[in-house]
């Protein structure tokens, strides 16, 4: 590894507020099936549980590496890498900026669970998003791919590290 690792960003109160609703809702429906004695009712339970595993695992990635020639977004069961010799561009934006430029978006993919991730359609086009934060956006922009947009802890020192195995000016 070359520039570092960072982990997706800690969650904003409002996406950990969110998630922890969210993670109650199958606890809850497995408490009221067994208090009913009705244990059909847990199938919507192990349901939610099943997609809640499939978000940890394979849509929220843990963490974005800058190797050498190469950006890597690594989950638990895969991985992807973007070469650097396509990034045109990375700019670090606030929440305010963003929405400014883009305007809101809709989300296809998983959203409210640990944060956004997946597609994000947006008035000024579609990006990919990895996001746990609602600030602190980290805006990439290749040749021949869709933008993307993440939220690495520490998005500053991430930009600046990118930026210089670009061998751009911060």
């Amino acid at each position: 590894m070359n520039g570092g690792s960072y982990s997706l960003a800690p969650m904003s109160a409002s996406i950990r507020y969110l998630t922890l609703v969210l993670l109650a809702i199958p606890v809850i429906l497995t408490g009221v099936a067994v208090i009913a004695d009705q244990p059909m009712a847990m199938l919507p339970a192990a349901l939610m549980a099943a997609v809640y595993l499939l978000v940890w695992l394979y849509f929220r990635p843990t963490r974005f590496e800058l190797g050498v020639g190469e950006l890597r977004i690594v989950w638990p069961v895969r991985r992807y890498a973007l070469p650097l010799a396509e990034v045109d561009s990375v700019e670090l934006l606030s929440g305010q900026e963003f929405r400014a430029r883009h305007g809101w978006g809709m989300r296809v993919g998983a959203g409210g669970l640990w944060g956004g991730f997946g597609l994000l359609l947006t008035r000024a086009g579609t990006l990919r998003f990895y996001v746990s934060s609602l600030d602190g956006y980290v805006l990439i922009r290749s040749r021949s791919q869709r933008p993307l947009l993440i939220t690495p802890e520490r998005p500053d020192e991430f930009v600046a590290a990118l930026r210089q195995q670009l061998g751009q000016t911060p």
